[in-house]
């Protein structure tokens, strides 16, 4: 019976890591005519208390989402994502406050569309984002927000889901070119597939994030540190 629940786990690792559980951005969009790559690495504790053999044990689940923001102008931009490397997602983020300072405190709203879970469902998404100003040379700077998705089955085999709401709160900590985002949200999320018995769960990720960062991992040409302030300068990309 050990045997069979630890050849269960990696597809009870996967379950539930479909979907856009971290949010990893501020309400400030990407600096116009720039490219924002980002990565976000989540946990689910306890996100699975049922494995499949019917044993009773508790199991967390992860996801890995990766996501390229491109900014639109000085009010919005559009990312495109993938939940859990399974799926596409695209949404656009439109900052709502009156200011159009990118170092002040700022309010926006993102919505979003896709499938996922390999072409099994299509999710919808729609969230509140408040963040707080960067002052130049600022290193620290809180968000937050409420965020609700919902998925729908595209084929007959898959199973049907109640939408799934929450709250979330992060920090970015350096800038939109070369920073981290740790997170935490609360979410109501029941499990269609009922791996678990409760419906809260709390969903702590981490998100790495900026070109200038990718250009330092890989070591790719012309790498320059950031420009001070927010927003950096604008570079011609193709």
């Amino acid at each position: 019976m050990r045997i069979l629940t630890l050849l269960a786990a990696p597809a009870l690792l996967a379950a539930g890591a479909c979907i856009p559980y971290a949010t990893g951005t501020t309400a400030v969009p990407a600096p116009e005519g720039q490219v924002v790559p980002s990565a976000s690495v989540y946990f689910i504790p306890g996100g699975a208390d049922r494995m499949v053999t019917g044993d009773s044990a508790s199991v967390s689940t992860f996801g890995i989402d990766v996501e390229t923001r491109f900014g639109l102008d000085e009010r919005s931009d559009v990312g495109i994502r993938a939940p859990g490397l399974m799926g596409i997602t695209v949404n656009y983020k439109r900052r709502i406050d009156a200011s159009r300072d990118p170092a002040a405190p700022a309010v926006a709203y993102m919505i979003g569309a896709g499938v996922v879970n390999l072409g099994e469902h299509a999710l919808v998404e729609a969230s509140l984002l408040a963040s707080g100003g960067q002052r130049e040379g600022g290193k620290l700077t809180p968000y937050g927000g409420i965020k609700a998705m919902h998925v729908f089955p595209l084929v007959q085999e898959a199973v049907s889901d109640d939408p799934t709401l929450g709250v979330f709160a992060g920090a970015r900590i350096g800038t939109a070119v070369l920073g981290v985002s740790p997170e935490i949200a609360v979410f109501y999320d029941r499990s269609a597939l009922g791996l678990r018995d409760r419906n809260w769960i709390i969903v702590p990720s981490f998100t790495i994030h900026g070109d200038e960062l990718v250009r330092r991992i890989f070591g790719g040409p012309g790498s320059r540190p950031p420009s001070p302030g927010y927003p950096p300068r604008p570079r011609p990309w193709p």
